[in-house]
């Protein structure tokens, strides 16, 4: 009668775990077929930012990207360039599309406009404003639920025109005139707002 007990017991047992096998592969499917909201695109077109450095002009001013197609920008910038109204007109190519689906978009970019300037503490004649292109990368990092708005962080390489390198070669030979070369890289952080 003993055996039978422990027979009975070692059945039901077991069919309970196989009953909870079978509870556990259910509510697993179940979770499967819960799907996450389907999150809708949304082209941007227009992006107005305000900020510092190369792509708001040269020191701080606000920059405006139209997007015809969503890998491609075109904009133009303008702002104070330290002694004078700078400007920048660009490209700029997205890697991610611009969109809100990402948050974090990388990018590569060209512009033109000022990207150089010297200054002579005590012999103004020979500040001096220049323009030339400036190759760069940068990234977009956008927040709230619309991604419609946030940080641009930008690492851009100036190429010196040779009008600059002439006007700094004529400095340096000045025995009066103490100056340091440029630095070669520049960096730009601007909030943006997207339409």
């Amino acid at each position: 009668m003993k055996g039978r007990v422990i027979l009975i017991m070692f059945l039901m047992l077991s069919m309970l775990s196989f009953a909870q096998e079978k509870f556990a592969t259910n509510v697993k499917a179940n979770k499967q077929e819960e799907k996450k909201p389907e999150v809708t695109e949304v082209k941007r077109v227009f992006d107005v930012g305000f900020g510092f450095g190369l792509d708001y002009g040269g020191f701080f001013g606000a920059k405006g990207t139209f997007v015809p197609v969503k890998y491609l920008g075109l904009f133009v910038s303008a702002g104070y360039h330290l002694i004078a109204f700078g400007w920048q007109l660009g490209v700029t190519g997205f890697i991610l599309p611009k969109n809100n689906i990402k948050k974090v978009r990388p990018y590569g970019k060209v512009m033109f406009g000022s990207n150089r300037v010297i200054i002579v503490q005590g012999a103004s004649s020979y500040n001096k404003n220049y323009i030339g292109f400036t190759p760069g990368a940068g990234v977009e990092f956008r927040f709230g639920s619309r991604t419609s708005h946030g940080l641009n962080v930008d690492l851009n390489f100036p190429v010196s025109s040779s009008e600059f390198r002439k006007d700094l070669d004529e400095l340096k030979n000045n025995p009066a005139i103490d100056i340091s070369n440029p630095a070669p890289i520049a960096i730009s952080i601007g909030y943006h707002f997207e339409f």
